[in-house]
């Protein structure tokens, strides 16, 4: 299905899923914020590329508060975290599932480097986690990537591979 002739408007039909703190800093841990707010050059690349952006909610945040010290995977990886991860994974691939019923891809789920909820590399964050499987669950094949903080022109390089190569 073709977005321009559903919709007849602009819409790109692109959207990525972004972890919380690549647009708002101010949601990390104490001591763990690398910008005073947003990571620009993130921003920049999905505008310059026409994708939207759909800021996926912190979950350690909604779970431990602003005032929360920093803390590993094996800290958060318990039954009361997964639920609370789960509960908000349900509800963005329900709304992943609405957008590509009309036509709207998923390009990419972008996570946190070291995040013990959203990365994907290094450590394999929880709430990535849960999110792989209900995306999983429902036939939803997307590509995860992993922003580094303190390499993002090298991630933009690879940005814009993963999106070309589609």
């Amino acid at each position: 299905m073709d977005v321009n002739s559903m919709f007849k408007d602009k819409r790109s039909g692109k959207i990525a899923l972004i972890a919380h703190c690549i647009i708002n800093q101010n949601s990390r841990a104490l001591g763990l914020a690398e910008r005073s707010s947003i990571t620009a050059e993130i921003v920049d690349f999905l505008v310059c590329n026409e994708i939207g952006i759909i800021q996926m909610p912190c979950p350690e945040l909604g779970y431990a508060g602003i005032l929360r010290p920093p803390q590993t995977r094996d800290q958060y990886n318990n039954a009361t975290f997964r639920k609370h991860c789960r509960k908000i994974v349900e509800e963005i691939v329900s709304q992943v599932q609405e957008y590509e019923k009309c036509g709207i891809k998923l390009k990419f789920i972008m996570g946190v480097n070291g995040s013990p909820s959203c990365g994907v590399n290094e450590i394999s964050g929880i709430f990535m986690d849960e999110l792989r499987f209900k995306l999983d669950k429902r036939a939803i094949l997307v590509p995860f990537y992993e922003v580094n903080f303190e390499r993002i022109k090298e991630d933009i390089i690879a940005l814009e591979k993963l999106i070309k190569s589609e």
